[in-house]
Parts: structure tokens; sequence; C-alpha cells
């Protein structure tokens, strides 16, 4: 074993080490850590053994950034990472998890190894954590080949730890100090919007009671906007940074055109919209403010064939006023007036005068 500073030298020693397939022990932003280069089975299984680590916990990756952290998580789940990274968010994809430490000598180290490197806490499994070198050395390091010594370490609290799914939806598996906006619509379209705005985000699906007022559509999306983001907020645990909710309808001639309760009503909604030029209105609410945001949409005169073709073809059960603009909506729509996003469910404007966008 040998010790050296996190300098120049300790630097080259450190590279030299890991990249030939050593041990080290490291610094990093929060504990020491016992590192291996993830391209070495055996280094790895050193790892395990010289914790006495139970094999079937895997070992978190660190990288040097998100090119590095690619690699195993994919770039999708890499660039939900790179919007808070360095810091103290873990994120789990591919059966992978993969952190970006705000320490620079550590995120050198890792870019100098190949852009990642595995790292657990440089102690026996169950004890507490080595905040600095010598404690690390007493604990574990005598076992490894090579300790870095960078004096005490910030310590602070542990990462969050999200999983990204394929689709780049977001789970928490464990709350820490980055949070999300909490997003209470189970709305594949509100979801879209917000991840093509590149906002990250955890949905919570609202089981509020919702109210209409035919001849008072802003009351209705308001009031619904605003339920449904107290519900939601109800159940949303720390991770949050806020809660963001949305109502979107159809108004029509004095009447309210929601979700069909089915493909008959469906039909039923189109017949009665064809060739007329309807108001879509959505109440977005976030942290107890709401807007409301109005758009005009003039439908095709649509037969009974096209009816049928479009409602088979989207089976828009789920949609207010059984449409929607954005799949398959040139069949059955002529034009639009205002905010496209608005007549999908969810106004963009809204969220930049919030800064969320």
């Amino acid at each position: 074993m040998t010790l050296v500073k996190a300098d120049d030298a300790g630097f080259a020693a450190a590279v030299a080490t890991l990249t030939a397939g050593g041990v080290a022990v490291i610094p990093t932003d929060t504990v020491y850590g016992l590192a291996a280069h993830p391209d070495f089975p055996d280094a790895v299984a050193r790892l395990y053994a010289i914790k006495a680590r139970d094999g079937r916990k895997p070992i978190a990756l660190l990288a040097g950034d998100a090119t590095g952290a690619a690699r195993f998580v994919g770039a999708g789940a890499a660039r939900v990472g790179a919007r808070h990274w360095p810091g103290a968010l873990t994120i789990v994809a591919n059966g992978e998890g993969v952190r970006v430490p705000d320490h620079d000598w550590t995120r050198r180290l890792l870019a100098a190894c190949g852009g990642a490197l595995r790292v657990t806490s440089a102690n026996l499994s169950g004890q507490r954590a080595a905040s600095d070198a010598q404690a690390a050395l007493a604990a574990v390091g005598l076992s490894a080949d090579l300790v870095v010594d960078d004096g005490i370490s910030r310590g602070g609290e542990a990462s969050t730890v999200v999983r990204v799914a394929a689709d780049g939806s977001l789970e928490v598996l464990r709350e820490g100090p980055v949070g999300f906006l909490t997003l209470a619509s189970g709305s594949p379209r509100r979801a879209k919007i917000l991840r093509d705005l590149g906002v990250d985000f955890i949905i919570v699906k609202s089981d509020a009671e919702e109210v209409s007022y035919p001849h008072d559509p802003e009351r209705t999306v308001r009031e619904n906007a605003l339920a449904k983001g107290r519900a939601a907020g109800a159940v949303a645990r720390g991770h949050s940074r806020g809660v963001l909710s949305a109502d979107t309808i159809v108004w029509f001639d004095g009447r309210i055109y929601g979700k069909p309760r089915d493909l008959d009503e469906a039909r039923e909604f189109l017949r009665e919209l064809s060739g007329n030029v309807h108001t879509v209105f959505t109440g977005v609410a976030y942290e107890g403010e709401v807007k409301v945001v109005r758009s005009g949409v003039k439908f095709r005169t649509l037969t009974e064939k096209l009816i049928e073709e479009y409602v088979m073809r989207v089976h828009p059960t789920d949609r207010a006023g059984a449409y929607d603009i954005d799949e398959s909506g040139d069949l059955i729509v002529e034009g639009w007036t205002g905010s496209y996003e608005n007549i999908m469910g969810l106004p963009v404007q809204p969220l930049r005068e919030w800064g969320i966008v």
C-alpha cells in the first residue's frame, strides 16, 4: 500500500494504479471512496472482498461528466443527470447507478481513467464512512494498493437517487438534496411537452373530484386545476420542488366537452364539433397560483367515414373533446389560433412566467 497526497504526483499514481487494475482509496465530494476500474472484473471483486460487501448489492459508478455516465446509463438518462451535475444526484438506468461528484480532483481522475470508476465508501459494510484518509486507511486502506490523502472530506447528505425509464419518466428511489417538479397528471401529452422543454419531473396522478360549470368554462378549469394540485401536493414527498397541475376542456355552444365515456360518445362529440369553431380552455396551476389560457380550433366538415377512421385510429377516450391535435389531428382539424401546446393540454407561456422553463 502506498499513501500519496492529492497533488499532481498523487494524481499520476492514482491513474497508473487504477488503469493497471489496482484498487485505490480516493477522495470524493462526500466521503472517501474505495475505487476500481470497471473494465477490470478482478479489481471490482476486490472491492467486495475488502469491504466485506454483499455480492448481491451493486457498486455504483462515479463519472467525470455526462459523457462518461452515458456509457453505462445511456445518453437519455445521462442528459437528465447533466442538468443537475456535478452534485448529489445518482441516476439509475440500464441496471447501473451513476453520479458526477462535485470535486474537481476526483472528476479529473475519473476522466483520465476512461470516464468512470466503480466507487463504494471506504469502510467495512455497516460501519461508519471515512471522512479522512487516516480513517479510510485504518478501515480498508491496508488492503488497497493506494490511498490518496486530500484532508477532511466535506461530508454532506446522501444523494437523491432517481430511476430514469426508457421513456424518460422519473421515479425517486431515495429522497435527498435534489428535488423535482411534481406533475399532477397522467396525461402523456403534458409529459411530452415538459420533456421536450427539458424539464425533469415526477408524476403524481390526482384523484381530485372535478367540477363543471357549462356557462363558465374559465371557472371550471381554474377550480379543477387548483383541486388537482392540492390533491397531488398532499401526497408529494420531500423531493418535490413544486406541484404543477392542469385541466383542459373543449367548449362549444355553451357546452363543455370533457373526456368521452366511450367510443360512441367520442363519435357524438366529433359530429357536434364538425365544421365548427370551438374554444380550448386550459387552467394551469403552480403552487397555488392559476392561469387560464384559451385557443380556437376549427374542425373540418367530418363525414361518418372520417369520424370512424379517426376514432378507430386514435381511440380518443382520454382526450377532452374526443380528439388530439398532435395525433392524426390533420384528419379533422382545419386550423387553429393561439397556443398549440394549450390545445394539447399544457400551454408553455405560464411555465415560462413561473420559471419552470
